[in-house]
């Protein structure tokens, strides 16, 4: 290179640098404008686009708001972002919608956080169906949202959340009477149950090491359960991929679906994931043999109000014999014999949310010791082929 053509080049440089300079000069003055001097936003963007993308996070909201509603995507992205923290997330989805396809990978992820962070299940499942949600977390986490099979959501993910996959389901606690297989198909069932295990453990029921809880385990695709709100919960066993993949060596299964009452059949407990604890406690006791003491269902009528004497720790059944002393007219058998419960007032067997008293604590701890619990280990032969079903 001649010596010519080399001060031509430090010539153009240095007008480059030059113009550079001013343009960022003649920005932060247009900038200074708009936040002093109540300048048109709109009108000095455009002198300094540039500059102003630099710098959307220190403008007013009120300044943010008109270059988004004038489709400038970097202040849509950014308003947006703003709406959200204030709870305006209906609004926001307007501003961050319009401008998604000019949003970088880091920018959809972080928008992504922030809806995750509202809870916006319908807002990431909008941009996972136009691909725009990034790989990561917040998509592992609409996955389980939207009960997407387990093969389909890293283990790792799911460990790291503190639940448990089929392949590395926790072994049964030696020290406890029971043992308790947890299970959910979708994500709130396995945050409840999480939830319903730390209460238990914080205060163990009727006494420490009687039941112990695995993690909760997520089967989303191994299982159909449908039930609505109005009907007792229900979930396919017989047909279900589950049936052979199960441990053996559980006495009890707790499976919650999202929907329907709560009941206990053969050993396995079907609870959905909006009830409270106290329902949970009470379909605990339902384990080891309590029965309801408000009316029963006239099927169940039918076969247990024809016995007599104890037919459950809290129930007794009269067809004229004296019932025990101290003990009170229950309604569960309204066909049959008449039944008799150890408590006048109401007890957590009659209304779930009073939750456990004194005397249906002692009740239980002596029916435990009594009978060590063995009569009630019967899980489903749905399930455990190779175990006793006791009905």
């Amino acid at each position: 290179m001649t010596q010519v053509k080399r001060f031509k080049l430090v010539g153009v440089l240095l007008c480059c640098l030059l113009i550079t300079g001013s343009s960022n000069h003649l920005g932060a003055i247009g900038f200074w404008h708009v936040l002093n001097a109540k300048a048109n936003v709109l009108q000095s963007y455009w002198n300094s686009p540039v500059y102003f993308s630099a710098h959307l996070e220190q403008l007013p909201n009120t300044s943010l708001a008109v270059l988004a509603r004038n489709q400038i995507s970097s202040a849509q992205y950014m308003y947006s972002l703003r709406l959200i923290k204030k709870d305006q997330s209906d609004t926001a989805k307007q501003f961050w919608l319009s401008g998604i396809n000019e949003l970088t990978i880091s920018e959809r992820k972080i928008l992504a956080a922030k809806l995750f962070e509202q809870s916006r299940w319908s807002d990431l499942k909008l941009l996972a169906s136009k691909n725009k949600l990034p790989a990561g977390d917040v998509l592992n986490h609409l996955k389980l949202q939207l009960k997407a099979p387990q093969s389909k959501i890293s283990t790792a993910f799911i460990n790291d959340l503190g639940f448990s996959s089929l392949k590395n389901i926790s072994k049964p606690n030696a020290q406890c009477m029971f043992n308790v297989l947890t299970m959910s198909d979708h994500r709130s069932g396995l945050y409840k149950l999480t939830e319903f295990i730390n209460a238990y453990n914080k205060q163990p029921e009727p006494r420490e090491n009687i039941f112990c809880f695995s993690k909760p385990v997520y089967v989303a695709g191994m299982l159909e359960c449908k039930s609505n709100v109005n009907q007792v919960a229900k979930c396919d066993w017989q047909l279900s991929k589950l049936k052979n993949q199960l441990p053996n060596n559980f006495d009890f299964i707790v499976m919650m679906p999202k929907d329907g009452t709560a009941n206990v059949t053969k050993g396995t407990m079907l609870i959905n994931s909006k009830a409270n604890y106290s329902v949970f406690l009470h379909e605990l006791m339902h384990f080891n043999g309590f029965e309801d003491e408000y009316a029963l269902p006239k099927t169940k009528q039918a076969w247990l109000c024809t016995q007599s004497g104890f037919v459950a720790p809290n129930l007794f059944v009269s067809h004229g014999e004296s019932p025990p002393a101290g003990w009170y007219r229950a309604k569960s058998c309204q066909l049959g014999g008449i039944a008799y419960k150890p408590s006048e007032k109401w007890s957590i067997m009659q209304y779930q949310q009073l939750g456990l008293s004194v005397q249906y604590r002692k009740l239980w701890l002596k029916h435990l010791d009594m009978t060590n619990g063995n009569p009630y280990r019967h899980p489903s032969a749905l399930i455990f082929a190779n175990k006793a079903t006791l009905n």
